[in-house]
C-alpha cells in the first residue's frame, strides 16, 4: 500500500472549492481518468490487476457499498433477493428481470452459470481461490467434469448455489469483481477476442466499452440497456494513460483528469501541493488492508507471551506512521482492517507505545538483559517495509533487545517463510473479499496457514473455532465470534503486532458533484458511482 494522509473524519463527498481546477464549460459530462499504465486485458478472470473496466461494464449478484461513516454494507444488485439454507451450504437467488447486456438480451440465469463454469474450466484463468469451496468447482479445475455441479438453474430468473461446506462469507465473495456477471451467448461467439476487443466484449453493467487505444486511451459510453438510472453520472469516460507521475500531476493541473489518484503522485507533492492548496477538493478513504509485524512463537524466548506482550509495546506505531506514511492512516490493534466489515471499536484503543512497561515485562520472564532476535527483510519489497522494520530494530534495541536486520532476496524470504522458520517480519495484508474471515483463515485458520507465515500459533481451539465461525449463519453471532477470536490472539496472547491501516486520496476537479473509492481501497473503482455538476 502507499502512503496517504490521515483524516479524523472520512470524506465522502465533495466540498466547496477553494483551488478551483479550470475546465472548459463545453465538455459536458465526460470524466476523465487518468492510468499510469494501461490495462492488459478487460476479461477479469484472466486478470488480478486490472478491474477499472470490469466494474463499470459487469454487473455482480451483490455488491459492497462504504457508508457515510466509512464503514461497508453488503447490498443487492442483480440479485433481487437470496435465501441461505439452515446448513448454510445452499443459497437460493431471484435475480432481477429487467437486467440486459449492452447488446439488448436479457441476463438470466443461465449466464450466471455460465460464467462461474467459465471461472473454473478456462485453463488461464486466476479468479479461483475463493470460489472453489463451489461444489463441484475443484472437478472442473482438474478436468473431470464440464459442469459446475453446485450451480443448479431453476428458470430464467431463479438459480441455486451449493457450497462444499457452509461458508458464511460466500455472499461477500460475490461481490468482488472475480464475480463479474458475463454473457453465456457473448463468450460462445467473442471465443478469444473477449477481453480483447471492445465490441465482443459485452456486460449488463451501467458502461460499455467504445474504443480502445492500446498504450493511450481507452473510452466507456453509456450502456444504453442498464437497469440502473443515469442520474448526474457521466455519459463518456475516457481513461488516458500517464506512464510519468509528473505529466499526471501536470495533467490535473491543466484541468485533463477530473480525479486523480494520489497513489499515482510524489507524495511529497501530494503533501506540498494538494493536502494545503486543494484539501477542500479531497476524498480520503480507509484501504482495506493493515500493516502487521510477525513473532515466531516457536522461536525463544517468543514462545514467551510476556515476551511477545513486551515486544507489541515497544513498537511506536504512531512514529512509524508519522515518519514512514507522513501520518497518513489510523492505528489498528486488532487483526481487521479499519472500515472492514468485522471491525469492531471494542478491540480498539488497548495497546500503547510503552517502552518502560516493555523492559518490566522482559526483566519478569527473565530477560533482563535482553536477547537478540533476527528480522527478516525481502530486498524487492518496498522502502516503506524497509523503514517499518529500521524503526522496530531501533525500538526493541531502547528496551534491551538486539535485533538486527537480515535482508534476503524474495524467494529465498518466501521459502524461509513457508517453512515456519522466519523469527519475525512485516508486511501488509489486503483484504480480497471484505470479510473477516479473508485475514483470520489465512493467519489462523488452521496449523497449516499459521505455519506458513512462521507465527506457529499452537491454540488448536483458537484454530477449531477460527474454522467453525465460517459456518455461522446468524450474522450478529458470527460478527460478535470474529471480535472475540481477535481479542484472544492478539490481545490475550500477542500473536502479532498489529500496526496501522493506511489511507487512500484523491484530489477533486470543480466537475465532480460526488465520489466514493471502492470499498476494497485500490485504485480501480465502478465509475457509476461518480456524478457531475
Amino acid at each position: 500500500m502507499k502512503i496517504r494522509s490521515l483524516l479524523t473524519t472520512i470524506m465522502v463527498s465533495v466540498l466547496t472549492a477553494a483551488a478551483a481546477v479550470s475546465v472548459p464549460a463545453d465538455e459536458g459530462k465526460v470524466l476523465k481518468l487518468a492510468w499510469s499504465k494501461d490495462i492488459q486485458t478487460m476479461d477479469v478472470h484472466r486478470t488480478t490487476d486490472n478491474y477499472a473496466v470490469p466494474l463499470s461494464i459487469f454487473d455482480r449478484l451483490l455488491e459492497v457499498e462504504r457508508k457515510e461513516d466509512g464503514s461497508s454494507e453488503l447490498v443487492n444488485s442483480i440479485a433481487k433477493e437470496y435465501t441461505v439454507s439452515e446448513d448454510g451450504l445452499t443459497y437460493s437467488f431471484t435475480l432481477r428481470d429487467d437486467v440486459y447486456f449492452s447488446d439488448g438480451t436479457q441476463l438470466t440465469a443461465e449466464d450466471v452459470e455460465a460464467t462461474f463454469t467459465r471461472m473454473f474450466a478456462l485453463k488461464d484463468s486466476v479468479q479461483t481461490d475463493f470460489t472453489t469451496c463451489i461444489k463441484g468447482a475443484q472437478d472442473l479445475l482438474d478436468g473431470k467434469a464440464d459442469k459446475l455441479a453446485g450451480l443448479t438453474v431453476k428458470d430464467a430468473t431463479h438459480f441455486d448455489i451449493t457450497l462444499e461446506e457452509p461458508f458464511a462469507g460466500f455472499l461477500s465473495v460475490l461481490a468482488t469483481p472475480t464475480c463479474c456477471i458475463m454473457s453465456k451467448k457473448n463468450l460462445e461467439e467473442a471465443g478469444d477476442d473477449f477481453g480483447m476487443v471492445p465490441e465482443k466484449t459485452i456486460g449488463s453493467g451501467p458502461y460499455m466499452v467504445k474504443e480502445w487505444k492500446t498504450n493511450d486511451s481507452l473510452t466507456l459510453v453509456r450502456n444504453p440497456h442498464s437497469w440502473k438510472e443515469p442520474g448526474n453520472t457521466p455519459d463518456e469516460v475516457v481513461y488516458k494513460v500517464y506512464p510519468e507521475a509528473a505529466s499526471m500531476n501536470m495533467a490535473f493541473q491543466n484541468g485533463d483528469i477530473d480525479i486523480l489518484d494520489c497513489d499515482f503522485i510524489d507524495s511529497s507533492i501530494v503533501q506540498s501541493v494538494y493536502q494545503t492548496q486543494y484539501a477542500d477538493k479531497m476524498v480520503a478513504v480507509n484501504r482495506l488492508g493493515t500493516y502487521y509485524i510477525t513473532m515466531n512463537t516457536q522461536v525463544k524466548p517468543m514462545d514467551d507471551v510476556r515476551v511477545r506482550k513486551a515486544l507489541q509495546m515497544a513498537i511506536n506505531r504512531q512514529g512509524i506512521l508519522d515518519a514512514v506514511f507522513g501520518g497518513n492512516g489510523v492505528l489498528v490493534d486488532g487483526i481487521y482492517p479499519a472500515g472492514s466489515i468485522g471491525y469492531t471499536e471494542d478491540n480498539q484503543g488497548w495497546l500503547k507505545y510503552d517502552p518502560e512497561g516493555a523492559k518490566k515485562l522482559l526483566a519478569e520472564a527473565g530477560y533482563e538483559n535482553g536477547f537478540e532476535l533476527e528480522l527478516a527483510a525481502d530486498s524487492s519489497a518496498s522502502a516503506n517495509r524497509a523503514a517499518i522494520l529500521q524503526v522496530f530494530e531501533q525500538n526493541l534495541q531502547e528496551i534491551g533487545v538486539k535485533a538486527h536486520i537480515e535482508n534476503y532476496d524474495e524467494s529465498g524470504w518466501l521459502a524461509k517463510r513457508k517453512s515456519g522458520e522466519m523469527s519475525s517480519f512485516t508486511s501488509p495484508w489486503t483484504l480480497d473479499y471484505n470479510d473477516p474471515s479473508n485475514i483470520i483463515d489465512t493467519f489462523f485458520g488452521s496449523a497449516e496457514s499459521t505455519k506458513g507465515r512462521s507465527i506457529n500459533y499452537e491454540d488448536t481451539d483458537v484454530m477449531a473455532r477460527v474454522a467453525a465461525a465460517r459456518a455461522i449463519t446468524d450474522e450478529k453471532e458470527r460478527m460478535a465470534e470474529y471480535a472475540a477470536l481477535e481479542k484472544k490472539i492478539v490481545e490475550e496472547d500477542a500473536a502479532w503486532i498489529p500496526l496501522f491501516s493506511l489511507q487512500h486520496q484523491y484530489v477533486l476537479s470543480d466537475r465532480i458533484e460526488h465520489f466514493v473509492p471502492h470499498w476494497a481501497g485500490y485504485s480501480d473503482f465502478n465509475v457509476y458511482g461518480v456524478t457531475m455538476k
